[in-house]
C-alpha cells in the first residue's frame, strides 16, 4: 500500500546533495529528522564534527529479547562531471522503472529501508520482544571516525546490540557476511632531477615509481587462508556473485587486490622527474591482514631507498559467521517476497559493519544491486528499492519476534 510513498522518499532523499567530500550531510539530516518529527519518532543528533551529524533513534518492544541494531549512512560518492550524466546527478528521476541519482545505491536506498523499517516495527512495538536503534551517519565515505567508530566508542550501550542489519548494495542474490581490509597508501619517489637530456645523471621518479607499481601488482598473488567455513560459502556463492557483479567477483573476494588510483609527477617533458607521487589502494581479504600486506609491501621498497609512504588508512578485513539466525531469515524473506535465494558470501567493498564485526557482533548486509555505483547514471531499480525495503521489514520483525523458521 506504501509502494509510491517509498519511492517518494528515496526519491527526496537523493535531490537532496550530501557529497563527501566536502561531507556536509547537514541539510539531508534535517530532512531526515522531520521525517522522524513528522511520524513523532523519537530521536537525537549526535555531532561530534557540526557538518557531520549523526542520527540516532530506539525503542523497546514489548517484552526483553535481543537488541536489532539498524544502520545506514547519510553521505555519498561525489556526483562528479555534471556533463557525463543523462540529467543531474542529483535529479533524482525515474525512468523505464530506475530512480537515478548519486547516491541512490550507495546508500541512499538502504538507509531509506532502514528507516522504514524502524517506522513499521514502531507501528507494532507491542508485538516485538527487544529492542530497536537507528543509526545514521555520516562519516562512512572517509572511514567512519566520526560516524559509527564514535557512535560505538562514546553510546556503546544505545548502539552495539546483538545483530546488525545493514542496506548497502550486496544485490539481492548475496548476503554479505564479511569484506576485505582497505590499505591505502600514498608514495613518494625522489630523485635528483636534471635537465632531460642528461638521463645520466639523475634517476628519474616516475620511472622508479613504475617499476615499483610493476612489484607490487604482484601482491595479487598473495597467498591466503580464508577460515574453511567462510571459503565453503564464498564457493557456493561463486555463480550469484559472478552474475550480479560479473565474471572473476568470487576470485577478487579471495584475493588481495591493487588499484592505482592517483598519480602525479615531474614539471616539464624535458626535465627528469624528481618526484612523484602515487595513491594505491590495496585490499586484504578475509585471512590476510593488513599489518601482513603492509610487511610485503615494505619489502618491496628496500628495492628503492628513494621510496617513502604515509598510511592514509589500514583497515583489518572483517567476518562473522555465515550460520546466524539472520542469514535464515534473511534468505526466507528474500525468496518469499522476490522469488531470489540469497546466498552468503563476502563484500568486495567496505561498510561500517566492519565495526561491530571486530566486537564479535554479527553484522549482515542485503541491499540493492550497485548499477553504476560512483559512475555517471548511478541507479536503483524500482524493484531492488521496494524488495530491499520489504526483505528488511519483514526480517527486523523476524528477529524481534523470534520466528527463525
Amino acid at each position: 500500500a506504501d509502494e509510491a510513498s517509498n519511492i517518494a522518499f528515496v526519491q527526496q532523499m537523493t535531490r537532496i546533495p550530501s557529497e563527501n567530500p566536502p561531507g556536509d550531510t547537514t541539510q539531508l539530516a534535517a530532512f531526515m529528522t522531520g521525517w522522524l518529527n513528522e511520524r513523532m519518532l523519537d530521536h537525537r543528533v549526535v555531532a561530534p564534527v557540526p557538518e557531520w551529524p549523526n542520527i540516532v533513534a530506539s525503542f523497546e518492544g514489548g517484552s526483553q529479547g535481543k537488541h536489532l541494531i539498524l544502520n545506514g549512512h547519510l553521505d555519498v560518492f561525489p556526483g562528479g562531471d555534471a556533463t557525463q550524466w543523462s540529467d543531474d546527478p542529483f535529479s533524482g528521476t525515474i525512468n523505464d522503472g530506475k530512480l537515478y541519482g548519486r547516491g541512490v545505491i550507495d546508500m541512499k536506498t538502504g538507509t531509506a529501508a532502514s528507516f522504514l523499517t524502524y517506522m513499521y516495527l514502531h507501528e507494532i512495538r507491542e508485538h516485538l520482544s527487544g529492542k530497536v536503534t537507528l543509526t545514521a551517519v555520516s562519516d562512512e565515505e572517509t572511514g567512519g571516525e566520526w560516524g559509527t567508530k564514535y557512535l560505538l566508542e562514546n553510546f556503546p550501550d544505545e548502539t552495539l546490540g546483538d545483530c546488525v542489519l545493514n542496506g548497502e548494495p550486496s544485490t539481492p542474490q548475496t548476503i554479505r557476511i564479511g569484506e576485505k581490509g582497505p590499505l591505502w597508501i600514498e608514495l613518494l619517489v625522489r630523485t635528483a632531477g636534471g635537465h632531460g637530456a642528461y638521463t645520466h645523471v639523475s634517476g628519474n621518479a616516475i620511472k622508479d615509481s613504475a617499476a615499483i607499481i610493476a612489484r607490487v601488482e604482484s601482491l595479487t598473488e598473495y597467498p591466503v587462508e580464508m577460515p574453511p567455513d567462510v571459503l565453503a560459502r564464498v564457493e557456493e556463492a561463486r555463480e550469484a556473485l559472478d552474475s550480479a557483479l560479473g565474471p572473476g567477483a568470487t576470485d577478487i573476494v579471495k584475493q588481495v587486490t591493487v588499484n592505482i588510483g592517483l598519480i602525479g609527477g615531474g614539471v616539464k617533458m624535458n626535465v627528469i622527474a624528481a618526484d612523484c607521487r602515487t595513491q594505491i589502494d590495496l585490499r586484504a581479504p578475509v585471512g590476510v591482514s593488513s599489518a601482513a600486506l603492509l610487511e610485503a609491501f615494505d619489502e618491496i621498497l628496500k628495492d628503492f631507498p628513494n621510496a617513502t609512504y604515509t598510511i592514509h588508512q589500514a583497515t583489518e578485513p572483517s567476518v562473522c559467521t555465515p550460520d546466524h539466525e539472520m542469514i535464515r531469515i534473511l534468505q526466507r524473506n528474500a525468496s518469499d517476497t522476490r522469488g531470489i535465494l540469497p546466498f552468503p558470501t563476502i563484500g568486495i567493498g567496505g561498510t561500517d559493519c566492519r565495526f561491530w564485526r571486530w566486537r564479535d557482533i554479527p553484522a549482515y548486509v542485503y541491499g540493492p544491486t550497485p548499477y553504476n555505483m560512483g559512475a555517471p547514471d548511478e541507479y536503483v531499480t524500482l524493484e531492488d528499492l521496494l524488495g530491499t525495503v520489504r526483505v528488511h521489514v519483514l526480517s527486523a520483525f523476524d528477529y524481534l519476534t523470534g520466528q527463525d523458521n
